[in-house]
């Protein structure tokens, strides 16, 4: 029997057999979309497809993906991305018939992030139906009332905001925004890693930074919440409502400050849950490590809490070394 490398001489094409063509990466379908308010050449009746002739609004690409808009321009599918240079000041809105699995990049010439509003106060800058959306690289300011993202899911169907992955954006709440992140019908998967949130604070003790906001039906399961930074919010970590919450998910790595001009009330509070089972670990846990200070396990099943650094050591959770070896008690 031979085998490979018997003959020296023979040259082996990895690539289409018999042509004698090498294998090699091609571009495929997926299309890239630019949106630059700013722009001179901005427009929405443009294709969109090309920098030097980008749309105007985040809005009329999701229109035209759905068939809502009059013009008949190329329009999103699955694996898009959509580049947005500058900033922004929309209320976008999608629906579950948008495509799934597209990445919206935000891009600029500057140091700093391209910023992203609502286009009112207490709007929503971004509304997310579909599955699989990575969002990264937007600097999100809420207005008094305002939400930066809301992801969502359908009761009935459990179709919506799945697999969602929120990376390396500013979540600044301005000293009046309400939400950063709000996860209402429970969407699973979801994955919030490396962003910074601050100043979440309406006054009123109702501001959180990340919280779940409608799970009637269903908890949050099998999130990731990992090197994010939580600070001066009103509060960092919650759920509205005692039957929401997250189950199963993955606390890790993550800064939470007690606040110097504000103190948080929650600082990572996971009694919400149905289920439970959360782990949580390599986390700095700043200020009180106890329910008092505004960190819980859920009740019914604690999870892990073992391996987080707090400066906390007078509580007999907490080792003599900071770091955790229970979760948090009264």
């Amino acid at each position: 029997m031979m085998t490979l490398g018997q003959f020296p001489e023979q040259k082996f094409i990895w690539g289409i057999a018999g042509t004698q063509i090498e294998a090699t990466v091609a571009q495929g379908d997926q299309q890239v979309f630019y949106v630059n308010h700013a722009h001179a050449a901005a427009n929405d009746r443009n294709y969109g497809t090309d920098p030097d002739a980008p749309l105007a609004h985040i809005q009329e690409l999701i229109n035209r993906s759905v068939g809502i808009s009059t013009i008949t321009h190329p329009h999103l599918s699955a694996g898009d991305t959509i580049y947005v240079n500058g900033n922004v000041a929309e209320s976008v809105v999608t629906t579950v018939a948008v495509p799934n699995n597209i990445t919206i990049v935000g891009v600029t010439e500057s140091i700093d992030m391209p910023v992203w509003t609502a286009a009112a106060a207490a709007g929503t800058a971004l509304t997310l139906w579909p599955s699989g959306w990575v969002i990264t690289g937007f600097r999100f300011t809420a207005g008094a009332g305002g939400t930066a993202i809301q992801l969502s899911i359908d009761a009935a169907t459990g179709v919506g905001a799945n697999r969602t992955t929120i990376v390396k954006n500013y979540f600044d709440g301005a000293w009046g925004g309400l939400y950063g992140i709000a996860l209402s019908g429970a969407p699973y998967d979801v994955r919030i890693i490396g962003n910074e949130f601050r100043e979440y604070r309406r006054g009123t003790g109702a501001s959180f930074a990340l919280a779940t906001v409608d799970a009637s039906f269903a908890n949050a399961y099998m999130c990731v919440v990992e090197n994010n930074l939580f600070w001066e919010n009103e509060n960092h970590v919650g759920s509205i409502g005692d039957d929401r919450g997250f189950n199963l998910s993955l606390f890790k790595g993550n800064v939470f400050h007690e606040g110097v001009l504000i103190a948080a009330t929650r600082m990572l509070d996971l009694r919400g849950g149905t289920r439970g089972k959360n782990i949580v670990t390599g986390n700095t846990f700043c200020g009180d490590y106890s329910n008092t200070g505004g960190y819980y396990a859920n009740a019914g099943a604690p999870g892990m809490w073992v391996g987080n650094t707090a400066e906390d050591t007078a509580e007999a959770e907490v080792a003599d070394n900071g770091f955790t070896i229970a979760a948090p008690a009264a």
